[in-house]
């Protein structure tokens, strides 16, 4: 399969603290990676690295074989359209309507009419569930609500990659479950993605392999298959000692 996402080398740090020493991986095109680490271990400025929210000191990322390091502020609003980042609070604009946070892309990036943006916001909404929650305000909404939210607003430009960044963190088991279903959906369309969590359950139910990262590099990628055969290794490991 070809690679749609591939990390060469990436260091990174943030003055004396080295964050990231050598980090490689790669991940396949409709292929959804699970990202594992401790806390503080900067799985977060990967996901911001991809999108062009951080450079790295030395080091490529390639998106569909093009160095997006090399790329100007211009050049990556390009980039943005094709890679969604769901952050884990929802990131909404307060001040605007359900509706209106959807909009908001669609009137910045295309050149659809009002109407036929009325018609994607709406078909969004109700393929999340949140049909009748248009014109609410974030605060009006439940947390597990904004996050589905946010996620609609990431996807609605029809991204090619997305960027979860533990979107199930603080939601109770019903909406842990709406927000793996969402996940699944959008890979069984083909879309590319990484999945930052702590979610041992929802990780193993929507990644094809899952890569831990530890004290600045990669340390190991394996197949959820093989994890859920074999219950040794670094990544068990890993997860047990979370679990414990």
């Amino acid at each position: 399969m070809a690679k749609e996402i591939e990390f060469k080398n990436f260091k990174k740090s943030f003055g004396q603290k080295a964050v990231h020493e050598d980090i490689s991986f790669s991940v396949e095109k409709g292929e959804c990676l699970g990202l594992l680490g401790g806390s503080g271990a900067g799985k977060s400025v990967i996901l911001k690295s991809l999108i062009g929210l951080m450079k790295p000191d030395s080091g490529s990322i390639f998106l569909e074989g093009q160095d997006i390091t090399l790329l100007n502020e211009d050049e990556m609003v390009e980039i943005r359209k094709q890679v969604a980042y769901v952050f884990q609070n929802g990131a909404l604009f307060d001040s605007m309507t359900v509706f209106d946070n959807l909009a908001y892309p669609l009137r910045e990036h295309t050149t659809l009419t009002e109407s036929e943006i009325e018609k994607r916001v709406h078909d969004l909404l109700n393929e999340f569930n949140l049909a009748t929650d248009d014109l609410l305000y974030p605060g009006e909404l439940s947390g597990g609500m904004q996050k589905r939210v946010g996620m609609a607003r990431s996807i609605i430009l029809g991204p090619e990659v997305v960027l979860y960044d533990e979107p199930t963190a603080g939601l109770d088991p019903f909406n842990i479950r709406r927000i793996q279903e969402m996940i699944l959906a959008m890979k069984a369309k083909g879309v590319t993605s990484i999945f930052v969590t702590h979610d041992m359950p929802s990780a193993f139910a929507c990644c094809d392999r899952i890569a831990l990262l530890r004290k600045g590099r990669i340390v190991h990628v394996e197949s959820v298959e093989k994890l859920k055969q074999n219950d040794t290794g670094m990544i068990n490991d890993f997860v047990n000692g979370m679990t414990a």
